[in-house]
């Protein structure tokens, strides 16, 4: 069987059309509709050369879905399927459930496993992504619509990971593989922990013990909390330094007026004693105006802490008494 517009359209519509050669996520050139195999540096296509690279690229897999579905398939749960080899490789897809379903005459369970190939390693880790949700509904649908029916929703061209169907790995290789490594816990140089890893898992630790004996209101702290929580901090140490600085200005005057020796050897002479001294009143204006303003901050922000603790508790105690 060979591909439709339907088919055509859906992958068209997914990929994207590229009239230059670009570097996929998946560490590969691509051009034209997601084609990869010839793809270079440097290539430009034009829409006409795009369209006839992607029928070229689904031969193989009309060949693929030829060799390896025994079930009948029409035209719309051809293209569907088409369009998910084109996405998520040969090897997946022979390995996958939604085969397995199809050759087990079981076409509703192959259209439900299309939707597992949702999610691609980001940084290391396997996550769900809104472009493959989307991919693998639009394909989900055409496989189970009426054959005058199609759909073509845009979306993302990032490949899903191999891991994104959970029967890909065989049933012998999941038997022959520990469920834990004895072994490596048994051998402390692995079981060695970093600081900062022992570090983790004792807050953690402190967490869930208070969590289990304290009051859990308090444990309850956003991102926009501790924010507010290091303005205090800063708020409180800025007050403490303009207090320091007009602590130092009167024990300046003190020395000057009562030992003007040593204030002569430390550097303040009648000049600069003076000076202090016409300018006393605006200082202490506006180191008080200061201080008063960081600590009145200080107050209002632990004022309305306690308010949320306060409500937080309720909610709490509500929960526990079941209402």
């Amino acid at each position: 069987m060979k591909t439709g517009d339907t088919g055509l359209n859906l992958i068209k519509a997914y990929e994207g059309l590229r009239m230059t050669a670009h570097y996929t996520p998946s560490e590969e050139w691509s051009i034209g509709y997601g084609h990869s195999a010839t793809a270079r540096h440097g290539m430009s296509v034009t829409e006409g050369d795009a369209m006839r690279l992607l029928q070229e690229d689904v031969k193989p897999i009309e060949k693929i879905i030829s060799e390896n579905v025994r079930a009948p398939l029409n035209q719309n749960e051809h293209d569907a399927l088409v369009s998910l080899i084109f996405n998520i490789g040969e090897e997946n897809f022979k390995r996958s459930t939604v085969l397995r379903k199809l050759n087990a005459g079981d076409k509703l369970g192959a259209a439900e496993a299309i939707e597992k190939w949702n999610k691609a390693k980001i940084d290391g880790e396997l996550v769900t992504l809104d472009g493959l949700v989307r991919r693998r509904a639009a394909e989900k649908s055409l496989f189970l619509m009426p054959t005058d029916s199609s759909v073509v929703v845009p979306t993302s061209d990032v490949t899903p990971a191999p891991e994104c169907d959970g029967n890909i790995v065989s049933e012998a290789e999941l038997k022959a593989t520990p469920v834990v490594e004895f072994e490596n816990v048994r051998d402390n140089a692995l079981t060695e922990l970093s600081q900062e890893e022992m570090g983790r898992r004792a807050r953690a630790l402190f967490a869930a013990t208070q969590s289990l004996t304290g009051d859990p209101s308090k444990m309850i702290v956003s991102k926009a909390e501790e924010r507010e929580d290091i303005g205090v901090t800063v708020g409180a140490a800025l007050a403490g330094i303009l207090a320091l600085a007009l602590t130092l200005m009167g024990a300046a005057l003190m020395f000057g007026l009562q030992w003007p020796n040593i204030a002569n050897a430390i550097g303040l002479g009648p000049e600069r004693l003076a000076f202090l001294v016409d300018t006393l009143p605006i200082w202490m204006a506006a180191i008080g105006a200061a201080i008063s303003y960081f600590l009145l901050y200080v107050l209002v922000k632990r004022a309305a802490r306690h308010d949320l603790k306060r409500v937080r508790a309720r909610e709490i105690a509500r929960v526990k008494a079941g209402l």
